[in-house]
């Protein structure tokens, strides 16, 4: 999570080693810097994510003050593992937009897919 160019949160997907549905990385970035910065130090941040936010994560920022997220691999290169039913997900994600666009943009990073899915095959110690 970055605020004016520098680093304010940081996070990482915790929900299944924490058992904690709502633990994903967007949201625990933002609980970061929270913690660091105060909650009214988090308006107009933008949060970097590997993979594109869900309705959870995208709900989340939008109430805390965050301006975008920026994302890298679209949702459908995640996994079963972490998303067993993506047709309802996408759903709630592109429900989420319509009521807050511009909340989240993917990038172009010149990876491929392959690439863009490494961070899914570490969180599972699957690393090629």
């Amino acid at each position: 999570m970055v605020r004016d160019g520098t680093v304010i949160g940081v996070g990482a997907n915790r929900a299944l080693a924490d058992a904690d549905p709502s633990a994903h990385g967007e949201v625990d970035a933002i609980r970061d810097a929270g913690r660091r910065v105060g909650l009214d130090g988090l308006a107009g941040t933008v949060v970097y994510s590997s993979c594109e936010p869900c309705a959870i994560c995208r709900t989340v920022a939008s109430a805390s003050g965050v301006r975008e997220i920026v994302y890298a691999a679209g949702r459908e290169l995640v996994p079963t593992e972490l998303d067993p039913n993506p047709e309802r997900t996408g759903r709630l994600m592109d429900a989420v937009t319509e009521l807050l666009p511009g909340i989240a943009r993917q990038v172009e990073t010149g990876l491929g897919p392959d690439e863009l899915a490494e961070p899914f095959r570490v969180f599972f110690g699957r690393a090629a």
